[in-house]
């Protein structure tokens, strides 16, 4: 199909849209497997889910029903996988939140999501709204009223979880996922790369992050262990690699930078058990790709995309083998879904043209919660009636109907009147095969903008000359990072994982 639309395979098992009936499914297939390992403890499948029932049970007694929000303020545990179980079982919706935030914006979190309850481990919820019902971990253990066995909950189109993300104007956005979404995006990834008894799924995502909810709830539903990471090894690649020997994970995500950093730290025989490796968040450089591919061969490397408001991925592009050479692509959409590369009248562009990525099908979120104006604006309907999400970003599509990410587009500069995508400029910085990650920032003079900047993280040997030619072999003149400062450290990075440009330029100035 050579126009700028490219859609996914149709959605298998659609009937079935119920996530608790997935993950009651699985449980009940082997309930003396061991579903969940945290730390020392190992959790069998009926023991999850006989501590799922009493969660279940206590939430009901709370007055949580179908319809409702629980948030979650706790850290990765066996018992926030099984409260996040009591309350897809009671038809609630899960809405976390990471424990380590700041009071202040948990209490923001919270006034605006108007949850029916909070479950907490913490002491850092913040001054949420009044009267706001709050259990713990203890409340459920220690409760000792009737405990009714585990219900599937509802499905379709009923909500499953809120995800917030940051919105433009500093207020979050609470992203609301069906069920279908959800469902669909789990079948889809046991077609793909399917688990099962002897898998082990490493769950080390941030909680506020939806890749979380894939780590710990889909390997439950097919059968697979979820080896809870310890949260004190965030962002330390050595312990990271020292967990996946030690625990034998078969699946891990990492974001490029971590990925990065991780090759080299497993010698084969530790990492003879990966089967999967998935990698999203950012954009993964050739150089990233190729080190990880020649050092661990035996597995499958996936590069993924998809903004919290498709549900967890949206393309995939499987990065194993000779073919894959030079830019990495975010390859094509998964089961159910359709990506329109568009113009301004959310038309497609020509093919090879680029526009802005568009994103319809079974994995879209129903909206911004308490946010209609907001959800207007970013859920559209295209001349043709169906609905898109606009991601904002920048991409362009292939005569194999491969996609490709260019950055954003609301990071478009003018350079003497010309305009400049500082993605597009980064995207072409990382086909050079010694950069690990770039980052482009425009270069002013008073009020005019008179070229661009660009970080780059390679070795020693690669000069500023070496990039620039390389930039010129790719780029319209105009666009050639008029200075270019190499990195030996990664990229500074928020909390959120985006580059921390004001750390970059403190510590990075040219010059320095």
């Amino acid at each position: 199909m050579l126009t700028g639309d490219a859609v996914g395979p149709a959605a298998l098992g659609s009937r079935a849209t119920s996530t608790g009936a997935l993950l009651l499914a699985g449980l009940d297939a082997a309930p003396r497997d061991v579903a969940v390992i945290d730390g020392g403890r190992l959790l069998t499948a009926g023991r999850l889910k006989r501590d799922a029932e009493r969660w279940a049970a206590l939430l009901t007694a709370r007055g949580v029903g179908a319809g409702d929000r629980v948030a979650v303020l706790m850290e990765r545990s066996a018992a926030h996988i099984a409260a996040a179980l009591g309350i897809i079982s009671v038809g609630a919706a899960y809405q976390p939140s990471d424990p380590r935030l700041p009071a202040a914006r948990v209490g923001e979190l919270l006034t605006h999501s108007r949850p029916a309850l909070l479950i907490t481990d913490s002491d850092s919820a913040g001054p949420g709204p009044a009267g706001l019902p709050v259990v713990t971990p203890a409340d459920a253990d220690r409760w000792t009223g009737p405990v009714p066995a585990l219900r599937p909950g509802p499905g379709g189109g009923d909500t499953v979880y809120v995800m917030h993300t940051s919105g433009t104007t500093g207020r979050p956005k609470g992203v609301v996922v069906p069920h279908r979404a959800l469902v669909t995006r789990f079948r889809w990834g046991q077609r793909v790369y399917p688990l099962g008894r002897g898998d082990r799924v490493l769950w080390h995502a941030n909680v506020g992050f939806d890749f979380s909810v894939w780590e710990m709830l889909a390997p439950l539903a097919f059968g697979a262990t979820v080896v809870v990471g310890d949260p004190r090894e965030a962002g330390d690649p050595d312990a990271l690699a020292a967990c996946l020997a030690r625990d034998a994970i078969t699946a891990v995500h990492f974001v490029p930078r971590m990925l990065g950093l991780v090759t080299g730290r497993l010698s084969a025989a530790q990492a003879a058990q990966l089967r999967y490796v998935f990698c999203g968040g950012a954009a993964m450089s050739p150089a990233v790709r190729d080190a990880w591919l020649t050092a661990y061969p035996w597995t499958r490397l996936f590069n993924q995309y998809g903004p919290t408001e498709t549900c967890i991925d949206s393309t995939t592009f499987l990065c194993n083998g000779s073919e894959h050479t030079g830019e990495v692509p975010i390859g094509t959409p998964v089961d159910g879904t359709h990506v329109r590369v568009a113009d301004d009248s959310l038309l497609p562009v020509a093919p090879g043209g680029t526009g802005e990525l568009l994103i319809g099908g079974l994995g879209l979120a129903d909206g911004y919660l308490h946010q209609p104006e907001r959800t207007a604006e970013r859920f559209v309907t295209d001349p043709y009636g169906e609905r898109l999400y606009r991601t904002g970003d920048l991409a362009r599509l292939d005569p194999d109907g491969r996609l490709f990410h260019l950055g954003r587009l609301d990071r478009q500069i003018q350079i003497n009147g010309v305009r400049a995508e500082l993605g597009e400029i980064e995207h072409e910085l990382l086909r050079h095969p010694d950069i690990r990650e770039a980052h482009v920032t425009a270069l002013t003079r008073g009020p005019d903008t008179v070229g661009t900047l660009a970080y780059v993280v390679a070795d020693a040997g690669l000069t500023a000359a070496a990039v620039r030619r390389h930039a010129a072999d790719l780029l319209p003149r105009t666009l050639v990072p008029t200075q270019i400062v190499r990195l030996d450290s990664p990229l500074p990075r928020t909390h959120k994982g985006e580059v921390d440009v004001q750390a970059l330029r403190a510590a990075h100035a040219p010059g320095h």
